[in-house]
């Protein structure tokens, strides 16, 4: 079996590219290999390859752009998208953008081998310019595909108090997951970004990113939500909070509409956050100074505001047993500190309140390893990470929510009951003083 090119195989994990070149090659097909899309346009231009088998999630240039500037470049090559977290719209999407089919992991051999077969029974041969060179050119330095960016936070730094390095991730990072209220398959994109940017959410390839800010907050029912037109990302407040406690001013995330629940903590984005590295960046950011105190009441909830030389958590919550009365004071100055005593705490809910949930489209995606479920007696599902797992899980959210005017506050924060919608609140109050 001959073939005018290689199947280029685009993939960030070697094992998926090893595996699908050995298969393909018993089956008589050359191949070449590319881990990111960087790499795999370079190749397009040299090895004029007769099909390109591309993974969407991919750090630096993610799979939908580059099909974009595959498709703009050599627009008879067909290619075939390949993803284990993409939703259906994800997967229209790259139909609409020129991929010839889509294909699910973990890869079935009969599935792969039929989806090319049909591609390449779609194209003769590859065409050549009048001059003999490869049509169309490829600026991989190009910004194109950047969504459009509002750097909000650093428009208005009022109440400024003690100084911070802006700060970004030193490489780009994918990471995968399950959405906890949607239930669909999820992942992230991180893309590192300069200077005065700000915090960002945006849909693979969107070219629209909405602030992760206050300004865009949509709603707060079971988690926190952002929305900027058609651009909406749920569930925020974990990612949210592990870029508050290592002092990440600057990052666009790509993401399926909701964040990831993992495993219902912020621990693996610490992990990968530590992995992957950060670079302090030049320029002013300070933290939200608060002069005078203040507080919020909404019946058994409560948040009050005091002066503090640092961004300090005194959190008490009171459930009916078995979770009982927890208090657990924090204070945000050490990111270790952060990952040993917040990170690992779960979301975690009641055994009498799930199918209510259910019924009202919400923890489709719980299961009993991205929650702590609690029936009569104490947790059903798994032992607590520690005995106050619950109120630490409220500072862990409080930490993210209260992110959401993209400086750390400089306060004590004293709450009682308190939820996603007052935590908005009081960020409101905070606005209204600068």
């Amino acid at each position: 079996m001959r073939h005018p090119g290689p199947i280029l195989i685009v993939d960030d994990e070697a094992s998926i590219r090893k595996s699908l070149e050995g298969v393909l090659s018993d089956e008589g097909y050359s191949c070449a290999l590319a881990s990111d899309g960087a790499d795999a346009l370079s190749q397009l231009q040299s090895l004029r390859p007769s099909l390109v088998i591309l993974d969407i999630w991919m750090p630096g240039m993610d799979g939908i752009e580059t099909l974009r500037r595959m498709k703009a470049a050599h627009p008879e090559t067909p290619v075939i998208m390949m993803s284990g977290h993409a939703t259906i719209s994800t997967a229209i999407k790259a139909t609409k953008v020129g991929a010839s089919d889509f294909i699910e992991k973990p890869l079935e051999l009969d599935v792969v081998l039929n989806a090319i077969r049909r591609a390449l029974g779609t194209q003769d041969a590859v065409q050549s310019s009048a001059s003999g060179e490869p049509a169309g050119s490829i600026d991989l330095r190009s910004p194109e595909g950047m969504p459009e960016l509002q750097p909000l936070v650093f428009g208005n730094q009022a109440l400024r108090g003690a100084l911070m390095p802006q700060r970004t991730l030193a490489r780009s990072a994918v990471l995968y997951g399950q959405g906890l209220h949607s239930g669909k398959k999820s992942g992230l994109i991180l893309e590192p970004l300069g200077p005065d940017s700000g915090i960002h959410f945006a849909g693979v390839s969107d070219n629209r990113a909405v602030p992760a800010h206050l300004d865009f907050v949509e709603s707060t029912g079971y988690a926190t939500t952002i929305r900027l037109g058609t651009t909406h990302v749920a569930t925020i407040e974990h990612v949210m909070s592990a870029l508050n406690a290592y002092g990440v001013s600057n990052l666009l995330i790509k993401c399926n509409g909701e964040v990831p629940v993992l495993d219902g903590s912020s621990v693996e984005f610490c992990s990968l956050f530590e992995e992957v590295g950060f670079e302090n960046q030049i320029g002013d950011w300070h933290q939200i100074v608060v002069k005078e105190p203040f507080r919020i009441d909404a019946g058994k909830a409560s948040i009050r505001l005091e002066p503090c030389d640092a961004f300090e958590i005194d959190y008490t919550l009171e459930y009916p047993a078995p979770v009982g009365k927890q208090r657990f004071v924090f204070r945000l100055d050490d990111p270790a500190a952060y990952r040993k005593e917040i990170a690992p705490a779960r979301t975690f809910g009641f055994a009498r309140d799930i199918g209510l949930l259910q019924r009202q489209g919400l923890a489709l995606g719980g299961r009993f390893d991205n929650f702590v479920l609690f029936g009569e007696e104490g947790p059903v599902n798994d032992v607590l990470r520690f005995p106050d797992e619950p109120v630490r899980h409220k500072i862990m959210d409080m930490i993210g929510d209260l992110y959401l005017l993209g400086r750390r506050l400089q306060a004590r924060v004293v709450a009682r009951m308190t939820g996603h919608t007052q935590n908005i609140a009081v960020l409101k109050k905070v606005r209204e003083l600068m």
